[in-house]
């Protein structure tokens, strides 16, 4: 597996300082360098965590940073695999976001992601901040996906082509609250994978179309992204 270099995390790093609005903030909230030891010690110091599996990296929000996530392993995972998965997911959520932008899509939505520092004292020194986006339940994106239009179907499957990880379950492909899908999982989007999870979701009238979006990109031959940080 890659790992980053110094000069690659020096430029994440650098990114954050200009581009995250609550950086300043930062500081107060991550001051116990041994509050990423478990699950539970992440939520006394103040985040309200989302459940996940024991091996998933662990999500939490705080009052005084409304409007993002924190995304961090315990601290039982080696510091270098913490951090080559940071950046994959940074390195993700960059990529699509620029491909959305210059196809000019504009029913599907990959929130930002930044690779934070923590202070030197704490044993596993990074953690990920992610934008977090208005998603209505499992339910509704379900119920969504039954009823997907052909333009959306378009751009979600255009952007699965080129992202061939993303093909994951609704929990993974959300629907927000203005109608769009968001990527919100970029761990393994530079993974070869077909329609199988997605398509599940699909009439089979648009199955059909996404399939002839993925053949029609195939004969043309387009090149999924690949990542830098395998």
């Amino acid at each position: 597996m890659s790992r980053p270099t110094s000069d690659q995390v020096q430029r994440a790093l650098a990114d954050t300082a200009a581009t995250l609005p609550i950086l300043g903030r930062l500081g107060a909230l991550f001051t116990d360098p041994t509050m990423f030891g478990s699950f539970d010690r992440f939520g006394d110091a103040g985040f309200d965590l989302v459940d996940h599996a024991p091996h998933k990296i662990m999500t939490g929000a705080h009052d005084r940073a409304r409007g993002y996530l924190f995304k961090k392993y315990d601290d039982t995972k080696p510091g270098e695999k913490q951090l080559r998965n940071y950046m994959r997911r940074v390195e993700g959520a960059a990529l699509i976001r620029a491909f959305v932008a210059e196809r000019g899509f504009s029913r599907v939505v990959a929130p930002r992601k930044w690779l934070h520092e923590l202070p030197a004292a704490f044993p596993r020194p990074h953690l990920l901040v992610v934008e977090e986006v208005d998603l209505v339940s499992r339910g509704e994106t379900e119920r969504a996906y039954a009823h997907i239009d052909e333009d959306q179907l378009r751009e979600l499957a255009t952007v699965l082509y080129y992202f061939r990880g993303l093909n994951s379950t609704a929990a993974n492909l959300p629907y927000t609250e203005d109608g769009k899908i968001a990527f919100v999982d970029t761990e393994r989007w530079h993974r070869d994978k077909d329609l199988r999870k997605v398509g599940d979701r699909l009439p089979r009238r648009r199955r059909e179309q996404a399939e002839a979006v993925f053949d029609d990109l195939s004969c043309r031959g387009a090149r999924p992204f690949v990542s830098t940080f395998e």
